[in-house]
C-alpha cells in the first residue's frame, strides 16, 4: 500500500494538466472496460482491458518503487497499450461493433493512441540519456 500511496504523492508533483490528463486516462479507461464487458462480442476486448489494467498499475507502481518517477514507466504502456490500438483499429476497420460499442472503442482508441504519443517519446527521452526523476 505505501507502493501506492508513494506513487500517487509523486504523481501530485506533476503538472496539473499532467494530473488532469491521467485522470482523463482513468476515466475512458474505467468507463471503457465496463462498457466493454457487457456487450457479448466485445467482452473478450473488455476482459483484456480490466487484466491489462491491473497488470498495468502493478507493474508502474513497483517500477517506480525502484526507480522513482522516471520517464521509463511509459515503457509499461508501450507494452501493454500498442497491442491493444493496433487492434481496437484494425477491428473497427474490418469488422466494426454496434453504434454505441464503436464509439466507446474509438473513445479508448484515441485516448491510448494519444497517450502512446507521450509515452513512446517519454521512453525515447530515457533511452538517450534524461534519466533523472522528473519530480
Amino acid at each position: 500500500m505505501e507502493a501506492f500511496q508513494a506513487f500517487d504523492a509523486d504523481v501530485q508533483k506533476l503538472p496539473q494538466w499532467v494530473q488532469m490528463w491521467m485522470d482523463f486516462i482513468g476515466m475512458v479507461l474505467v468507463v471503457s472496460t465496463v462498457a466493454l464487458l457487457i456487450g457479448k462480442t466485445t467482452r473478450g476486448l473488455g476482459l483484456y482491458m480490466l487484466g491489462s489494467t491491473v497488470v498495468v498499475v502493478a507493474i508502474m507502481t513497483w517500477m517506480h518503487s525502484q526507480m522513482g518517477m522516471v520517464r521509463l514507466l511509459g515503457i509499461v504502456h508501450v507494452v501493454f497499450w500498442t497491442p491493444l490500438v493496433i487492434y481496437l483499429w484494425r477491428r473497427l476497420r474490418d469488422n466494426p461493433p454496434s453504434r454505441f460499442y464503436w464509439v466507446i472503442m474509438v473513445a479508448l482508441g484515441l485516448t491510448c493512441t494519444a497517450a502512446l504519443v507521450f509515452d513512446y517519446y517519454d521512453v525515447f527521452r530515457w533511452i538517450v540519456g534524461q534519466r533523472a526523476p522528473i519530480v
